[in-house]
């Protein structure tokens, strides 16, 4: 139990654009579009020009996206500044001022925090004026910097009875009803004309002719699949609840008649229908008179293979009408020319490949993984008891996020990470971005987007000098700094993609019955394939409805220990309790795990620190071996002052997250440089939050052909500015 507030405090700006060694903006094209729209070929996003294009992202939520206007040009300029070429702008189907929805009529300015969320008696179908300005702003600012953006459209409308919803004040976000209830379709066609043919008058575009904006999503992480699957379908709802629990009766009804009519139009008659469900019917279950039930999750078990999968293939096609559906109208009738992104495979404890078979008709998948998200009871984010594991992540090789989301890729079309974190607090978070980078442009990914990125108050003022949240990546130290590390090696290409890519099959009957099995670690819904694939070879599913499930048991030999790339680029040591990760590039290089040496051909690492991250990146083309300027990142825990834990366990801080200024864990130890061909000085500066030089300048001792950086001895600081002179 460390006393966090002796460690040195360190604030990251989240509003600064000031140049210097750390400004990533060169990477962007300016404005964004200027070459055309975003498109897809040969199974990858390119530019307008044809040229590949990958996303190092960020999300804004609710009201980060409409921050005041003067914040408008400074955030832009600074997400370019820090790299970022996309902005995925989530949650903003909220009500002003936390979205773009019309406001209360009950709004006062100075009430802003206590608007409810619902007024049942008020519509949600018109556009906040002053918060479309806002949106239109901010988008304008970030097309001038060079950064997209990916507009989300129903994620957590609050739907009202005056919108003619049926049982609203018991729906949550609605998710699943979504799919298939006729009002609210209609109501989610309504918002995405009413948003995406809205003109902006800060570009001139309305957005569906905005070739800035790169994608839209239709919802988010909602998948009608996975509610079956997950036993909230029942219909034995007798109360508002929300979103995460049994939907209403009187949807549950509906979907009754729909699975009869289903089942009607498929089987001629009852013996047809017993005989395919090998005798599973109940005495009281008639097709004829329509009183075929639907399976809870209690009865998975016991199910026969042919009832199984005739419910698993109806829910499929209520995705898959819904997708078809809402494509059409957005291309057909609204003229949509981005890329259209239907949602995402994003929980990863449930086998749900019919999910990823209907994403992929679309021609684009996307998948989210958390690293220990915390778990609330019964799903009240509000709640002070709230958990984490708090484990490190090199410790589960199997269980990583390039495990979890690698299932997700498919063959031939692009493949997007739109959410994904490790979130704070968590002792071991330092390398999860590095990771989720090196690893992401081995496999060849498309896009990366951390969620999210910081969040503006009650009073419009940006949360700045603390980590007010589980997800805030822009106010954390070592996240933004380990991020410019990554995302510059991601967007320069300083990985190579995987030498070989295996190419996973699975059968109608294994996708199916993957449904009720348990996931353990095996991530690519066959029980013996372990998620470790993927941090030696490239992992994409080739063909689902496949004769026969392949990669064949036994047909690949995965190591226990010594993990390495097929590129030899990347090593992933699992060792319980001495795990670590190392990247090894001629540009990039990163030393990731517990105290104790480690080493690449120009590191050498003799850590102190109890875990840490290590990066070397070259601020140049050329390699650290022959560059003029490295950066380097050193990561380890991070605090907010005032932060104190429930108890030893480290497992919760309840409320109390503390308040500003954040701290960082010094990284102690003993780093040489090795290899720097030529050199005859070094030096090493620390830089602020600005990514500016700050303190005096070390000259670097140097020791045979090494030079030696004793790391504590260094001005505190997540980063330094290495000048090597020849």
């Amino acid at each position: 139990m460390p006393d966090h507030d002796q460690w040195p405090a360190f604030v990251i700006s989240c509003t600064d654009g000031s140049t210097g060694p750390t400004d990533l903006s060169y990477l962007l094209e300016k404005p964004a579009g200027v070459k055309g729209f975003i498109a897809i070929r040969d199974g990858h996003l390119v530019d307008g020009a044809g040229q590949r294009w990958r996303i190092w992202g960020t999300n804004f939520s609710t009201r980060m996206n409409l921050p005041p206007l003067h914040l408008a040009p400074q955030l832009a300029r600074h997400l370019a500044k820090w790299g970022i070429n996309c902005l995925r702008m989530h949650f903003m189907d909220l009500r002003w001022p936390n979205g773009i929805l019309m406001r209360s009529k009950n709004f006062h300015p100075r009430s802003i925090g206590e608007v409810p969320r619902r007024d049942h008696d008020q519509d949600t179908r018109s556009l906040d004026p002053e918060a479309m300005a806002r949106l239109d702003y901010l988008i304008a600012c970030c097309k001038e910097n060079g950064v997209y953006v990916d507009i989300n459209l129903n994620v957590a409308r609050p739907f009202t009875e005056a919108d003619g919803v049926v049982q609203a004040d018991w729906l949550g976000y609605a998710k699943t009803l979504t799919y298939f209830d006729p009002r609210l379709i209609e109501l989610q066609k309504e918002y995405a004309r009413d948003l995406l043919t809205h003109r902006n008058p800060f570009t001139g575009n309305c957005y569906v002719d905005e070739p800035a904006v790169a994608l839209v999503e239709l919802v988010n992480e909602n998948s009608i699949l996975e509610s079956w699957l997950s036993d909230r379908l029942r219909g034995e709802n007798t109360q508002p609840t929300g979103t995460w629990s049994d939907i209403p009766p009187i949807y549950a009804a509906e979907l009754d008649r729909r699975w009869n009519a289903w089942l009607a139009q498929r089987y001629p008659d009852q013996s047809a229908l017993s005989t395919a469900w090998q005798g599973d019917l109940r005495a009281e279950e008639s097709l004829a008179k329509g009183t075929i039930r639907r399976l809870r999750k209690a009865d998975f078990p016991a199910a026969s293979r042919g009832r199984f999968a005739a419910e698993a293939e109806f829910y499929a096609e209520i995705e898959k009408t819904y997708f078809e559906d809402m494509a059409a109208y957005l291309r057909e009738e609204l003229g949509v020319k981005q890329i259209i992104l239907g949602s995402s495979d994003h929980n990863s404890n449930l086998n749900n490949v019919l999910h990823l078979e209907n994403l992929a008709r679309l021609g684009i998948t996307d998948g989210h993984f958390y690293w220990e998200h915390p778990e609330f009871p019964k799903d009240n984010w509000g709640s002070p008891n709230w958990t984490i594991l708090n484990t490190p992540m090199v410790d589960a090789p199997d269980r990583c996020v390039i495990a979890r989301v690698s299932r997700s890729k498919v063959k031939d079309i692009p493949y997007l990470v739109s959410e994904t974190n490790c979130p704070f607090p968590n002792d071991f978070a330092a390398g999860f971005l590095p990771i989720l980078a090196a690893y992401g442009r081995f496999q060849d990914w498309d896009g990366l987007f951390p969620y999210d990125w910081n969040r503006i108050d009650d009073k419009d003022v940006l949360a700045e000098g603390r980590i007010h949240s589980y997800f805030a990546t822009g106010a954390d130290p070592v996240k933004m700094a380990e991020s410019v590390a990554a995302g510059l090696a991601f967007l320069r290409g300083d990985v190579q993609s995987a030498r070989q890519v295996i190419e996973r099959r699975v059968t109608r009957e294994q996708m199916i019955e993957a449904q009720r099995q348990p996931l353990g670690d095996c991530p690519y819904w066959v029980p013996d394939l372990p998620g470790r694939l993927a941090l030696m070879h490239g992992v994409q599913i080739a063909e689902m409805n496949a004769p026969a499930n392949q990669p064949a048991k036994d047909e690949i030999t995965l190591p226990e220990q010594e993990i390495a790339s097929d590129t030899g680029e990347l090593r992933w040591t699992a060792v319980l309790e001495d795990s670590r990760v190392i990247f090894d590039t001629p540009r990039w290089q990163a030393l990731l795990g517990r105290r104790g040496k480690m080493q690449t051909a120009n590191l050498s690492l003799q850590l102190a620190t109890p875990y840490a991250c290590v990066q070397a990146v070259s601020l140049e083309e050329k390699p650290l071996a022959e560059t003029g300027q490295i950066l380097l990142v050193t990561g380890a825990r991070v605090a907010n002052t005032g932060m104190k834990w429930r108890d030893s366990s480290r497992q919760s801080l309840g409320h109390d997250f503390g308040g500003a200024p954040t701290r960082i864990e010094p990284v102690e130890g003993t780093l040489l440089l090795k290899g720097l061909q030529g050199a005859k000085t070094v030096t090493v500066q620390a830089l602020d939050g600005n990514g500016q030089p700050v303190g005096s300048v070390t000259v670097v001792e140097k020791q045979g052909e090494n030079w030696k950086i004793e790391l504590g001895r260094l001005e505190p600081s997540v980063w330094h500015w290495v000048k090597v002179e020849r």
